[in-house]
């Protein structure tokens, strides 16, 4: 049996099913119910000055991007921010590097060793984003708790509000 989760409801029904098969069948409810209480208090924790920017969340270094109907896309929009990724490109579209140049998201996420090479992708040094360090950074442990849907998704939640809350302090100073 392979458990694909890709949007929140797949988590939710994922963690369903293996408190099922667990004999446990009222704690899938009860760790989905923490989730959505964990991603509600990092809603709250982010700047409001954040509120409604574009961002671009990439996978694997790219080409692969966190489209908006992702379980990625889905915690973006309830942390009030936008995804450049439109929802019919699905959930991890593989995306030609062109595209993000021309969506210019005003927030990068992503793993902390391809952030490093953005400004040599030709086109990508130009971008708001890049240019003024609006990048959030993940070393590999943040950013696998991130890309992976489970029982830490509000988890993830929080680590993005924190990401999203030193950019303001930096822009602050």
């Amino acid at each position: 049996m392979r458990l694909k989760s890709e949007t929140h409801a797949d988590v939710r029904r994922t963690l369903e099913l293996v408190a099922r098969l667990l004999g446990k069948p009222d704690e899938g409810a009860k760790v989905w119910a923490r989730v959505e209480s964990e991603i509600a208090a990092a809603a709250r924790r982010v700047p409001p000055q954040f509120l409604g920017h574009r961002v671009y969340f990439e996978i694997a270094g790219g080409p692969y991007a966190a489209g908006a109907s992702s379980f990625i896309g889905e915690t973006l929009v309830r942390l009030g921010l936008a995804n450049v990724v439109a929802p019919e490109l699905g959930p991890f579209p593989k995306l030609n590097p062109e595209y993000v140049v021309r969506a210019k998201p005003d927030i990068i996420m992503g793993e902390r060793r391809e952030q490093a090479k953005l400004p040599n992708r030709p086109g990508w040094g130009a971008l708001d984003a890049v240019r003024e360090q609006r990048l959030c950074s993940f070393d590999t442990p943040r950013y696998e708790l991130l890309i992976r849907p489970g029982p830490r998704v509000g988890e993830a939640a929080a680590v993005l509000a924190d990401c999203l809350a030193g950019l303001a302090a930096g822009a602050a100073r």
